[in-house]
């Protein structure tokens, strides 16, 4: 709780590139893919942690962000002395500064809902839940009870600002149909002028970021992105799919969260979302 009320209060610096998403949307994936982008697609080391390169806000608070000087004292080069930070806040508590940049990685609920499920039972430290029925856990989720709240909220706040200027607003879903594709928005997002024609000059970067961003790549020297889970639960890097939710969702849970969906987007907004938000 201290770290989350210190993160509040951090004012955002125009060298600033903040990944921010709900939970279990793709978040440890984009910090991956940003630091790919960001060094020439040399991967993060067995040896280090990406908290300690993209550290996050609300866990560590304004006084840790403050001190990291830019690149969060990372030895890797071409970091374009961006300060890198995450956070699983909505828009309106996120720290605003507008020339900073806010990456947003959207997921389906049912996908993230499932995802989130197996990470809570698998981290025993941090939950009382080890042993919990998803059925429990999905009431949890749908009344916003869990970790960071609303899931329907958190969305809806980011995507009012998905067509801001210093906003990349992607989905999860995106990312997995074309990972190049997103890799070159990403890279045109940093900077237009160095990093698109970098990686299209070269293409053994380019394959390089996607080989190192691969689930098979990443399932590799786990404790890069967490800490050490219990042998019985699934690992912290887990399937990565879309539309997995079948195998665990039920036709009334899933109807209960298009219904969620419906209340919180346009028909023309779930349209553009994609086909697994409708």
């Amino acid at each position: 709780m201290e770290g989350f009320v210190s993160g509040l209060k951090y004012e955002e610096q125009p060298n600033d590139l903040i990944v921010a998403t709900y939970p279990k949307c793709g978040t440890t994936w984009m910090q991956h893919l940003v630091y790919l982008i960001l060094n020439d697609g040399n991967p993060i080391a067995a040896d280090e942690r990406l908290d300690q390169i993209f550290p996050h806000l609300e866990e560590v608070g304004n006084d840790y962000i403050c001190a990291s000087s830019s690149c969060n004292n990372s030895s890797a080069a071409g970091c374009n002395n961006y300060r890198l930070i995450k956070t699983h806040l909505p828009y309106n508590m996120t720290p605003q500064n507008p020339v900073a940049k806010y990456i947003f990685v959207a997921r389906n609920p049912k996908d993230c809902v499932v995802s989130f499920f197996h990470h809570t039972r698998g981290f025993v430290k941090h939950y009382n839940f080890s042993e919990g029925s998803f059925d429990t856990y999905f009431q949890l989720f749908l009344t916003g009870k869990v970790d960071f709240g609303d899931f329907f909220a958190t969305l809806r706040s980011w995507y009012d600002h998905k067509d801001d200027p210093n906003v990349l607003f992607l989905t999860y879903e995106q990312l997995r149909t074309n990972t190049r594709a997103a890799v070159l928005s990403v890279a045109e997002f940093l900077d237009p002028d160095v990093y698109p024609a970098r990686l299209l000059k070269d293409e053994h970067i380019l394959n390089q970021i996607l080989l190192h961003s691969s689930l098979d790549s990443m399932k590799k020297e786990p404790g890069r992105w967490s800490s050490e889970r219990p042998k019985e639960h699934t690992p912290f890097i887990r399937k990565g799919s879309v539309g997995e939710w079948k195998d665990l969702i039920s036709d009334e849970q899933a109807a209960l969260l298009d219904q969620r969906m419906r209340e919180t987007f346009s028909n023309e907004e779930l349209k553009h979302l994609g086909d697994q938000y409708r």
